[in-house]
């Protein structure tokens, strides 16, 4: 079993404390490593076609998505096709997006997930301490996971 314990600390002149504003400012966010899945990797290779390179950067989970998103450019970069379409229900009302098989790696909580398709999100201006955002984490991951957000604390940890 993995287990991931992310603290948001803030140096002081006493030294570092517990910084649950942290947390709050900026949401649950892991590093998170997006490439093609084992099947595609399979094909790619029979075909003698070069692998893209994974795509590294910032998740947040999303405990009201439904379904774990990527950014439509990182699909675009790794060149995945789209193998369907889904309604996501938005802020903004009923929207149609593309679904992509994909593998999610979290290296720092040692958590490798292989997806039949996440859904496609714009996240362009989503930016979290200087980074991107590229991926929401949502419930199809958190089904299979134990997920505890310590607000007071400014902490959470993710276990699978």
């Amino acid at each position: 079993m993995s287990i991931y314990n992310n603290l948001t600390l803030q140096q002081t002149p006493a030294g570092a404390q517990f910084n649950p504003a942290g947390l709050f400012n900026t949401g649950a966010i892991i590093d998170i490593e997006i490439s093609l899945p084992q099947a595609l990797v399979d094909l790619y290779t029979k075909q003698g076609k070069p692998l893209p390179q994974s795509v590294a950067g910032l998740a947040l989970i999303d405990t009201g998505a439904t379904k774990s998103c990527v950014h439509d450019a990182i699909m675009q970069q790794l060149e995945v096709n789209a193998t369907g379409v889904a309604t996501s229900q938005t802020a903004y009302g009923p929207r149609q997006c593309n679904l992509y098989p994909a593998h999610f790696r979290f290296p720092s909580a040692q958590i490798d997930i292989e997806f039949n398709s996440v859904m496609e999100v714009d996240l362009t201006g989503q930016i979290v301490n200087g980074q991107q955002l590229i991926a929401l984490i949502g419930r199809d991951v958190l089904s299979r996971t134990v997920f505890t957000y310590n607000g007071p604390m400014g902490m959470y940890t993710l276990s699978m």
